[in-house]
């Protein structure tokens, strides 16, 4: 009994050690950014980013959860216009507001993250006219606090979240070269 209490112990204290280890080396910010031509007019590009009422034609993650509540609400195409959503599959809730609109140049989105987890990422696009069309370049930064960046690291949440946020570059691709994409209406 107390060899086994002995060796509960320690691996316990090792799984700690190791724990404070990890959460003092992996990366307390995660980064990413993404780019995407589009056959479109900057203007076009510009107007599917900033209007909130846009998002669902190229949202990747109404295509994960397409049965998705959501709201629009605010001054759409306006700083301060928000949408918000709460998953039905995906059991996820929060809001986006657009921060911050330059010219036909930059879109700045902050998101609220509050289920399943709190989480506060922005997503920055940079729009450049380029060969025809526009260039869009999106940021991602989102702040991941030990112990949360533990789990980024030990799930490659990098890796994941790039994955989702080139597609939905190819859909917001999609939606601005075909001018006859429907509108969808909030639900």
């Amino acid at each position: 009994m107390t060899k086994t209490l002995i060796v509960m112990g320690i691996v316990l204290g090792a799984l700690l050690i190791a724990g404070v280890i990890l959460s003092l080396i992996a990366p307390k910010r995660i980064s990413v950014t993404n780019q995407q031509f589009i056959k479109a007019s900057k203007q076009h590009v510009f107007d599917q980013l900033r209007y909130m009422k846009n998002f669902p034609k190229w949202s990747p993650f109404l295509v994960q959860d397409p049965e998705q509540k959501y709201t629009v609400s605010g001054q759409d195409g306006e700083v301060g216009a928000t949408f918000s959503w709460e998953g039905v599959k995906e059991k996820s809730k929060g809001l986006q507001r657009v921060a911050k609109l330059k010219s036909i140049d930059e879109v700045v989105i902050e998101c609220n993250i509050t289920v399943p987890f709190q989480s506060n990422p922005t997503f920055s696009y940079s729009l450049v006219e380029k060969d025809g069309g526009v260039e869009v370049v999106q940021h991602f930064d989102a702040e991941m606090p030990a112990p949360s960046n533990i789990f980024g690291l030990l799930l490659n949440l990098k890796e994941k979240i790039s994955a989702t946020n080139k597609q939905g570059l190819e859909l917001l691709k999609q939606a601005s070269e075909n001018k006859k994409t429907p509108s969808l209406t909030s639900k």
